[in-house]
């Protein structure tokens, strides 16, 4: 087999207004940094990631421009660029704007490279806008197509992480179901997950065997030592998945942090949510399985 490369990006948050946080540099120009090192540095990615919280209060018509600058990115670096919904994003701006599709409960999807499988999936939860959530469809669409080529390596972006014994104090940013995804995983050919949103990057295994990398944020550091109160520093990382013979291993690739303090966040509880949605099947159609 041969090698395959990813270049995994998470949390841009671009915005057409004030940035969230105090930025000292527009959250645009540190993305465009981000490809404008890849190129620099003639890594050829065979696909780029941009792994949710793509746009900040992004409307319609900027998830529409963010499809076109991502096609211009993608023609310079001669990869195709998928994308994932995170928990700033906004569900109904991104199908109007970005998929020129509405009504999608959600946006999963599954791609085939060299053999192996490729799952996007959406862990935006919607009355929740820190935590994660795969639905019941979503979490059924993916058991189904597991089962189709159970032997295929197979390989998962979402954007909130699994819980793992280090991220005990962030439970209430983590994917809330984790349980759920690992039933579902068990017994399969899974390569690995990776994941976004903590601003900061980590790795670690969950059910034993199973590879979890979080991705530094494009945007921001947030140093989250403290569990009650986060400090925040201007940033910009990303990191490069390379994946041979079914093995990943990833290089963080860590391009601007700024030493000064710009913002806080103040954390009142920090382990999972109480109140979470029931994992009945919905009437809702399901989402797209492109």
């Amino acid at each position: 087999m041969n090698k395959f490369t990813i270049v995994h990006i998470s949390d841009p948050q671009l915005t057409t207004a004030e940035p969230q946080y105090h930025q000292q540099l527009p959250p645009t120009a540190k993305l465009q940094r981000i490809f404008d090192d890849v190129l620099a540095h003639d890594l050829r990615p065979d696909l780029v990631v941009v792994g949710g919280d793509l746009l900040q209060e992004g409307t319609s018509q900027d998830y529409a421009w963010f499809r076109q600058y991502l096609a211009q990115q993608a023609k310079r670096l001669g990869a195709p660029i998928n994308v994932i919904l995170g928990d700033g994003d906004d569900r109904e701006a991104f199908n109007t704007g970005y998929l020129e599709q509405a009504h999608q409960p959600y946006y999963a999807y599954k791609q085939m490279y060299q053999n192996m499988d490729f799952y996007f999936l959406d862990s935006k939860w919607e009355p929740n806008k820190e935590a994660g959530w795969l639905d019941r469809q979503q979490l059924d669409w993916l058991n189904k197509n597991l089962h189709l080529a159970p032997r295929r390596r197979a390989f998962i972006f979402l954007h909130h992480p699994l819980d793992a014994p280090a991220l005990h104090n962030m439970r209430y940013a983590l994917l809330q179901n984790n349980r759920e995804l690992l039933a579902i995983l068990h017994g399969h050919n899974i390569g690995g997950i990776f994941a976004g949103h903590l601003h900061f990057d980590a790795s670690y295994l969950v059910d034993l065997t199973i590879p979890v990398t979080a991705v530094g944020s494009a945007s921001t550091y947030i140093d989250c030592q403290d569990p009650n109160r986060h400090e925040v520093h201007d940033g910009c990382s990303y990191n490069v998945i390379t994946i041979q013979r079914g093995m990943a291993s990833v290089t963080h690739q860590p391009l601007y942090l700024g030493q000064t303090i710009i913002d806080t966040i103040d954390v009142n509880s920090t382990g999972f949510v109480k109140h979470r949605p029931r994992l009945t099947l919905s009437k809702r159609a399901a989402g797209p399985s492109m």
